[in-house]
């Protein structure tokens, strides 16, 4: 039986590695990995540790497979109606952005991390961090309502 401590650390390092691999399969793999590796060697099962973990085992894995401008891969269906939802569009755009716009979005966002522990998980100045978020949102608005005009 999983304590749901350990449950809701794992939920999020999926849902962080998720938007890192964009694979369910991968992602899961990565939680695993890193659990694995973290549990054999003692060391602590605290969020912050957990994910700073999973992000260098991606990394390490995607220099070994020598992809390292590719790491968004996921391929989107076109969406059947005609009408304007910004979800689909939203997808799309984000798959767009580069990868460390991306990874900062989603952890501010998705994962409610501060500016501070972004910088410090990501090894970033905390200025660099507020200054790509605003950029990268001002990007996504300017974008979404072009959209909403041509449709």
């Amino acid at each position: 039986m999983i304590s749901e401590e350990l449950n809701e650390l794992l939920n999020r390092a999926y849902r962080y590695s998720l938007s890192l691999t964009n694979n369910k399969d991968d992602a899961f793999d990565l939680v695993q990995d890193t659990y694995l590796k973290l549990y054999q060697k003692n060391k602590p099962l605290v969020i912050s540790y957990f994910i700073t973990s999973l992000r260098n085992k991606f990394i390490d894995n995607k220099r070994k497979e020598k992809t390292e401008n590719n790491y968004l891969n996921i391929r989107l269906t076109e969406s059947e109606n005609p009408s304007f939802t910004p979800e689909p569009y939203l997808e799309r755009l984000l798959l767009e952005l580069k990868k460390r716009d991306g990874e900062i979005i989603f952890l501010s966002i998705v994962e409610e991390y501060t500016a501070q522990e972004i910088s410090d998980l990501m090894n970033i100045p905390r200025g660099t961090i507020l200054s790509i978020l605003a950029r990268t949102k001002k990007k996504l608005k300017r974008k979404l309502e072009e959209k909403k005009k041509v449709i």
